[in-house]
């Protein structure tokens, strides 16, 4: 009968040692993972920290190029309104609902083209706000969604 060789009695209990840390690190780095993942969801563990918002609006043939514009509760929001229409008058509201009677946020007029660069604070409760041009309030409209 063969007699393993000293090679074959320590091979074995190595192999079985490495195989045994190997998985842990892939089960450890498996967890990481998952938990990054999670708070990118908005689930456990800390989620993104608010910060300002920079976000470009153009303005042109009477409407504006986007109907929703997203911000942090309570951050900074920075909207560069891009007036295209030459010699047309624009601006940007931010109001609490389509009723336009509660002012967030409200930028002068300014005649096209030109741009103009607006800064404020998002509302701190989320929600979905309203935004239009005070100019021309039925073509020129959208949603402001505070997360």
């Amino acid at each position: 009968m063969l007699k393993p060789s000293k090679n074959l009695k320590l091979g074995v209990p190595l192999l079985i040692i490495a195989f045994v840390v190997s998985w842990l690190a892939l089960y450890g780095g498996a967890q990481l993972v998952k938990q990054d993942e999670a708070s990118a969801d908005g689930g456990p563990g800390p989620g993104p920290a608010p910060g300002p918002v920079f976000v470009t609006i153009a303005a042109q043939n009477l409407a504006f190029d986007v109907d929703t514009l997203t911000g942090n509760a309570g951050s900074e929001f920075n909207v560069t309104l891009d007036n295209r229409d030459a010699g047309v008058l624009h601006n940007i509201a931010f109001y609490t609902d389509r009723g336009a009677t509660q002012v967030i946020f409200r930028s002068e007029l300014v005649a096209g083209p030109a741009m103009q660069e607006n800064t404020f604070t998002a509302p701190a409760a989320p929600g979905t706000y309203f935004f239009r041009c005070d100019v021309h309030p039925d073509t020129m409209t959208g949603a402001f969604v505070v997360q």
